[in-house]
């Protein structure tokens, strides 16, 4: 069987989002479209965030907080896990410390 190489390196931590029993609940393909959907989601709400925080004068984890916030309001494109992980994401790439409230689930 070969392997296909044109594969998407999926982050251990989305990957962790469609785990259950340890076994994927998605096909590699849908993952791979929900991984770079959530990406580019995630490099649009970067620059938001960035004027949401500058904007308001508000902390960075405040900023962070209103736009998942925003994610998260219906009709959401993204479920509450993937909003999470989409703001995690947000977080390293404007280089702002991830606040601890973001990694509870």
């Amino acid at each position: 069987m070969e392997e296909d190489t044109n594969q998407i390196p999926i982050p251990e931590s989305f990957m962790a989002l469609y785990l259950q029993r340890g076994r994927p609940t998605l096909a590699r393909e849908a993952l791979e479209a929900r991984l770079e959907f959530c990406e580019d989601l995630a490099a649009q709400v970067s620059e938001l965030c960035q004027t949401v925080q500058f904007g308001g004068n508000l902390s960075e984890s405040e900023a962070l907080r209103k736009c998942l916030d925003g994610l998260l309001q219906p009709p959401a494109s993204v479920s509450p896990a993937e909003a999470r992980w989409v703001m995690c994401r947000v977080a390293e790439l404007l280089q702002w410390d991830v606040p601890a409230w973001l990694l509870e689930a």
